[in-house]
């Protein structure tokens, strides 16, 4: 039951961030250069996993997962598909966005959750490290 859970808020996770990845216009984060597919992508994942969860198996059973386990649960579910959605994103958008955020002269870094409207979550700590070795300099 509790793979079950996870799995379940894994792969549903996974479809909100591409969905609020479209919204918020976070391209670093999108699996998918057609906004149509992404949202076609993120709902078949949301319900896809919430209708795998509930015709598996009998869930009206007791079973051994407290309110704090079932929260750890959610939290590191959530967290292992962000980061899966990072890396994912990342390699998928490796090709197309080969050059770091490097801006011209004279303009800013982007900062935070700015950086991946532009580019990838890898690409932002690349783009983060030669703009700290460039301040040391």
């Amino acid at each position: 039951m509790t793979l079950d859970y996870f799995i379940l808020v894994f792969i549903s996770s996974l479809g909100v961030y591409q969905i609020a990845a479209i919204h918020a216009k976070l391209d670093g984060l999108c699996f998918f250069r057609h906004p149509v597919v992404q949202y076609i992508f993120g709902i078949l994942a949301i319900i896809g996993a919430f209708g795998w969860f509930f015709t598996s198996t009998d869930r009206n059973i007791h079973t051994s997962v407290e309110g704090s386990q079932q929260l750890g649960l959610f939290l590191g579910s959530i967290i292992a598909s962000y980061v899966f959605t990072a890396i994912l994103s990342s390699i998928m958008q490796a090709k197309v966005n080969s050059k770091g955020g490097s801006p011209r002269e004279g303009k800013q870094y982007d900062m935070g959750m700015e950086t991946l409207k532009k580019t990838t979550v890898f690409g932002g700590i690349m783009s983060s490290l030669r703009k700290e070795r460039k301040d040391k300099v």
